[in-house]
């Protein structure tokens, strides 16, 4: 039972919070799934240059996620609604994009379904991709509504998850 105006306000966000962490799960799980259960392309012609990107692109995404972890440091959460005693984070990555994580996860998932020749695995990197803008979208709602200068930093910093797409 909520005993402040603080967790009365939060805890609506927390329980649909628990629903977008919940499908994140599932989305990786499929991820797991579909990547040790699917086959790769056999060959074609430029398949190297292909894996190659996709190596490139996997540990592009990889560095994304891990810098924006360090910069969020212990106040971390999975939880679309704000952690109280934090700030909003405008240094680093969050210089360009929004969130980061989600933009590392999408390239990560995309980079290994090139490097390995999983179509099936590309296929998670848009379900990612779909699913990180509506949670983004609706974590952007309730950053607003906490955070005064959130609305500031929106406008300064144009792309959400990834620059020149969303």
């Amino acid at each position: 039972m909520p005993e402040t105006p603080d967790q009365i306000d939060h805890e609506p966000s927390r329980d649909r919070g628990v629903i977008w962490v919940a499908i994140q799960g599932v989305l990786f799980v499929v991820f797991f799934g579909v990547f040790l259960l699917s086959d790769p392309i056999a060959d074609f012609s430029g398949l190297l240059a292909v894996r190659i990107i996709g190596v490139i692109v996997a540990l592009a995404g990889s560095g994304l996620s891990i810098w924006a972890v360090r910069l969020h440091g212990p106040e971390l959460s999975p939880y679309p609604s704000p952690v109280p005693g934090t700030q909003v984070i405008t240094e680093g990555v969050y210089r360009w994009v929004r969130h980061p994580m989600y933009g590392g996860i999408v390239l990560f998932s995309l980079g290994t379904g090139l490097a390995y020749a999983k179509p099936w695995v590309l296929v998670t990197a848009v379900l990612f991709l779909v699913f990180f803008a509506a949670k983004s979208k609706h974590e952007e709602q309730l950053l607003v509504d906490f955070f005064e200068d959130y609305a500031a930093y929106q406008a300064t910093v144009r792309w959400r998850i990834i620059p020149f797409l969303v």
